[in-house]
């Protein structure tokens, strides 16, 4: 999916922090009942203008309802997910949900809000597509709000409120 808008990161940022301050969905605590696993809300995507070496890179965000399902990706590299995506996704329709993105160097994603059924899954990871070797993987459970970003050679996700 392509984005013609283009958005200035500290603008994302800084709206993303006043959407989560404002009482999106609970606040900002944690919920220690074993049904609440993925705390994850709200996901930002800024895009390197040089990210992938300059090529467009296919980014999925998985959300993972069963805890062996979750520790076999949680093994996998960013290639053999993008290599076997379509078979998993039939293999366990109603065990993994995700959501796919085509992105280009330079762009810039303002948010993503997970359904709320997300909350009930055991993990959330987000593969990208790089040409240059790695792994390419990163869990993002933890975390209340993320901000991804998308380098040269590789990807970070740091937390929206540090």
């Amino acid at each position: 999916m392509r984005n013609r808008y283009r958005v200035s990161t500290l603008g994302v940022i800084g709206g993303l922090i006043a959407l989560l301050l404002s009482g999106c969905g609970g606040g900002l605590s944690r919920d220690d009942g074993n049904n609440s696993r993925v705390q994850t809300r709200l996901i930002a995507v800024d895009v390197a203008p040089t990210a992938n070496l300059n090529h467009p890179i296919a980014m999925d965000l998985l959300v993972i309802y069963n805890r062996a399902l979750f520790e076999d990706l949680l093994k996998i590299s960013a290639n053999e997910w993008f290599e076997k995506r379509a078979q998993y996704k039939l293999d366990y329709p109603s065990l993994l949900q995700s959501w796919e993105w085509e992105l280009v160097p330079g762009q810039v994603v303002p948010f993503f809000k997970l359904p709320p059924g997300t909350r009930k899954a055991v993990g959330a990871l987000i593969f990208a597509n790089y040409v240059s070797p790695g792994n390419h993987r990163a869990r993002i459970d933890p975390f209340q709000g993320v901000v991804v970003r998308l380098k040269e050679n590789e990807f970070t996700v740091m937390p929206l409120l540090e």
